[in-house]
């Protein structure tokens, strides 16, 4: 992996530091500032690949910022801290398009880990989008025009499946929770969804079938997984 340019904004001036350092030392280039005005100063004026957010910060907090940085680059991937764990922080974070989400106190080595994982995900998800369209072994799906062409069959989707079929590639080869399906589609987590969510995922098995490089999976208690199989002929 290429080295890694990081924004970093948290308050807490000598953990971060020594988490700056720990990711410098790991092959990462940290930018690190302490509130979120300076944050967003420094994200206008340079280019990132990544940035970790502590929520709770002075002059402009991290969800604040977060809707400012998704303003100038929607695509830019972010990682949430936070010294609480309430439910409601990590509905809100998810929903302005959070990666991951980090309680505080966190492991230096996890949140590596963590960011490793979001930067390879991205990697990958460049490699297979095409002006916009994902494609796969027999596979093109365009999600502009909630088009998706299977085995040379054209299939006209509906909002909803466009959306959960998006989220699906976003997520390829790593877990697709049901919060974060249900947030994605209708905007919330209401329980009663659930049964509507299994529906639109039978539908999507269902319009994949013919291809053998895809396969969705349930994941009990978790929720799905989009698996590309490499190798398979297409």
């Amino acid at each position: 992996m290429e080295q890694p340019h990081l924004l970093f904004i948290d308050d807490e001036v000598q953990y971060s530091e020594l988490t700056k350092e720990y990711l410098e030392m790991k092959g990462c280039r940290v930018m690190l500032k302490h509130d979120g005005q300076a944050g967003l100063d420094a994200f206008k004026s340079h280019p990132f690949d990544l940035c970790v957010l502590d929520i709770k910060m002075p002059k402009k907090d991290g969800f604040t910022l977060a809707e400012e940085i998704k303003q100038i680059d929607e695509a830019i991937p972010i990682i949430f801290l936070t010294g609480q764990s309430l439910k409601e922080d990590k509905i809100r974070g998810l929903m302005l398009g959070a990666d991951d989400y980090l309680t505080k106190p966190f492991s230096m080595e996890e949140l590596y880990l963590r960011i490793r994982a979001i930067l390879k995900r991205v990697k990958v998800q460049e490699k297979t989008r095409v002006c916009d369209q994902y494609e796969w072994g027999q596979s093109r799906f365009d999600p502009e025009l909630r088009q998706l062409v299977v085995s040379g069959e054209t299939i006209k989707l509906t909002s909803i499946e466009a959306k959960l079929l998006k989220l699906f590639c976003e997520h390829q080869n790593r877990v697709l929770t049901r919060d974060v399906a249900m947030i994605g589609i209708w905007g919330d987590e209401e329980h009663y969804r659930g049964y509507s969510l299994n529906v639109y995922v039978s539908k999507l098995r269902k319009f994949l079938k013919a291809d053998p490089a895809v396969e969705i999976l349930n994941l009990h208690g978790e929720g799905y997984k989009l698996i590309f199989k490499p190798g398979v002929a297409s």
